[in-house]
């Protein structure tokens, strides 16, 4: 699977990498596995320095939407993207955009430092 998740529920945090060709439906299932997993309140660190194709502005947008129709009144917890220059940062920005007033959203292009921003934000108890 080109998107690997890891939850790690002591430090309350979701680490996403994606690497290859990833498809639209690639990132549902993984943001659908990790509505599933109640994990909605953890902070996030996506890295997406390096797929190959990235996703265009309209799956960003649906996979906000998606997010946005499942938050269900809980708080969502902080967003770190790791990014390289071009579309990829785009696409971050854009989902930033999006779902920026319900939760904090950064985008990084360094990983050291998206770890160090996640780790200065409180988050609400589970």
């Amino acid at each position: 699977m080109p998107i690997h998740v890891d939850i790690h529920h002591p430090s309350r945090l979701v680490v996403a990498v994606v690497r290859g060709a990833f498809t639209a439906d690639d990132v549902r299932e993984a943001v659908q596995q990790a509505l599933a997993s109640d994990v909605l309140h953890y902070g996030k660190l996506i890295d997406i320095a390096s797929p190959t194709f990235p996703m265009n502005k309209a799956g960003v947008e649906a996979i906000a939407n998606l997010i946005l129709s499942r938050n269900a009144g809980k708080t969502p917890g902080p967003v770190a993207f790791v990014v390289s220059p071009g579309q990829a940062a785009d696409n971050a920005e854009t989902f930033a955009r999006l779902t920026g007033g319900l939760r904090p959203v950064k985008v990084f292009q360094s990983l050291h430092e998206a770890r160090k921003w996640l780790a200065g934000i409180s988050r609400p108890p589970a």
